[in-house]
C-alpha cells in the first residue's frame, strides 16, 4: 500500500518551479502519467486559500489525439497566461533527429506566454461568469477522449471552482462559451483552433483499433464538483 501511495504521488502534476517530486506536462513522457492529475487541478485546489493568488486553468479537448489546448493563468499584480497547444499526436512529419526535443516533436506542445493587465484579467473572469463557470456545476457528466469539451478550474478569492462545457450539456453547452476569443487573441502558439463538431458513436466505439491504433488509447473522465474521476480509477 505504501508503494502504491508513493507511485500515485509521483504522478501528481506540479507546475514548473514548484518544490517536491511532482511532474509537469511539457515533456510527453511525463505527461502520460500526469495528464489526469493536470485535468483534476489538485495543485490549484490544494493551494486555494484566502489571501493566496488567483489562478485559472482552461483545457480544450478536441478529440484528444487530434487537438488539445491548455491555458494556465496566474493572477496578482502582473497576471501571466501560459498557452499550450498540440495538433495530431504522433504525426511523424514533426519528427526531427537534431535534438531530444526534436525526437519528441510529434507529441510536444507548442507554448507561449503572454502578460495580461489587471483589466484583462477582470475581463476574462467576467467572461467565465457569463459562461456559467461559477453558477452551474456538472457533477456526473462523463466525457470521452473523442469528445469536444472544455474544462475550467480556478481559485478566486480563496474559493475553488470547477466546471465543464460539452455539446450535450443543457446547462453549459459549448455554444454558451464566451471566453474563447479572449484566449485565442492572446495565444501565440501559432497552432490553429479546431472547432467542435458532432461526434458519431463509431468514433468512440473504435477503441483505438482503427486510425492511430499504434498510439491511441481512449479514456473517459467523470466531472465532479471539485475535479474529475477517471473511468476505472
Amino acid at each position: 500500500m505504501a508503494g502504491l501511495a508513493f507511485g500515485l504521488a509521483a504522478c501528481a502534476y506540479q507546475p514548473a518551479g514548484n518544490q517536491g517530486a511532482g511532474l509537469g506536462i511539457d515533456n510527453p513522457v511525463e505527461r502520460k502519467f500526469t495528464w489526469y492529475s493536470y485535468l483534476d487541478a489538485a495543485d490549484i485546489r490544494n493551494s486555494c486559500a484566502s489571501g493566496g493568488p488567483d489562478q485559472l486553468r482552461l483545457v480544450y479537448n478536441a478529440q484528444f489525439y487530434d487537438h488539445v489546448r491548455a491555458y494556465d493563468l496566474l493572477g496578482g499584480p502582473n497576471p501571466l497566461m501560459t498557452a499550450r497547444a498540440r495538433g495530431t499526436s504522433g504525426n511523424l512529419l514533426g519528427l526531427s533527429f537534431d535534438s531530444l526535443e526534436g525526437l519528441f516533436g510529434p507529441w510536444n506542445f507548442r507554448k507561449s506566454q503572454t502578460s495580461l493587465t489587471a483589466a484583462e484579467w477582470a475581463e476574462l473572469v467576467e467572461l467565465l461568469r457569463k459562461s456559467g463557470y461559477a453558477s452551474t456545476e456538472q457533477s456526473g457528466m462523463r466525457l470521452h477522449s473523442q469528445d469536444f469539451y472544455w474544462l475550467v478550474a480556478g481559485c478566486e478569492a480563496g474559493k475553488f471552482h470547477f466546471n465543464a462545457w460539452a455539446e450535450r450539456s443543457s446547462a453549459t453547452p459549448l455554444t454558451r462559451i464566451q471566453f474563447l476569443d479572449f484566449l485565442l487573441k492572446r495565444d501565440a502558439t501559432g497552432l490553429p483552433y479546431k472547432p467542435p463538431r458532432p461526434v458519431p458513436y463509431i468514433e468512440k466505439a473504435d477503441g483505438g483499433k482503427g486510425r492511430d491504433s499504434d498510439y491511441r488509447g481512449d479514456f473517459v473522465i467523470t466531472v465532479q464538483r471539485d475535479g474529475i474521476g477517471r473511468s476505472g480509477l
